[in-house]
């Protein structure tokens, strides 16, 4: 049997649908099958992407401590002299007084540190004392953030650190996480206030005793 013959309208139809296919694969500007999608992907993923929680944000710094003006600068302890200007003495009690006064972010006190630093101290001060040690030589005041060492004589800008680390078993940091933000010594001559929160903080100035 012969084929049958191709209708011209049927011919002129196909050739029609073979030009435009070779045309769109020539035009550069025809995208290949799928990069629609390809490119609406990263996109929908990224759209997609969790927000960072807020367990992941950095941490706000603390905010910095204010102090007063300090009569010397700070890892210079003085002392403040009794023959020193009126305002830089006054400087010097304001200056201590901040050293001791709670900020919302200090420990609180822990009093069983604090029953078992006292007796610690005293015996420590008997020893390092280079003069005779009044009765009952160590006690706590300002509310128990301060622990105040009474001797006859020897108390310098390193005393109150090496009392609490080289004669008691303590360090600085310790006094400090159980609340106590002072160490002081007191002689016949100096006071010298030692904060725990930077043990370059010391400040010493006359105090004779009465």
């Amino acid at each position: 049997m012969h084929p049958a013959p191709v209708r011209p309208r049927a011919l002129r139809a196909a050739r029609l649908s073979i030009a435009l296919a070779v045309a769109a694969c020539d035009d550069p500007r025809a995208e290949a099958p799928g990069a629609a999608a390809s490119a609406i992907a990263p996109q929908a993923a990224a759209s997609a992407a969790p927000a960072p929680s807020a367990a992941e944000t950095p941490a706000a710094a603390p905010p910095k401590r204010e102090m007063p003006p300090r009569p010397v600068p700070l890892g210079s302890s003085g002392p403040i002299q009794p023959s020193a200007p009126p305002e830089q003495q006054m400087m010097a009690i304001q200056y201590t007084l901040a050293m001791v006064s709670p900020q919302p972010t200090d420990p609180l006190v822990d009093k069983g540190y604090l029953e078992a630093i006292v007796p610690k101290l005293a015996a420590a001060a008997r020893t390092a004392d280079k003069g005779k040690t009044p009765p009952d030589p160590v006690k706590a005041a300002k509310g128990n953030r301060k622990i105040e060492v009474n001797m006859g004589k020897g108390c310098t800008e390193r005393t109150p650190a090496n009392l609490l680390a080289q004669r008691a078993g303590s360090s600085l940091k310790e006094a400090y996480d159980a609340g106590i933000l002072v160490v002081s010594c007191r002689d016949d001559r100096w006071e010298c206030h030692q904060a725990t929160r930077d043990p370059s903080d010391v400040l010493c100035h006359a105090a004779p005793r009465r």
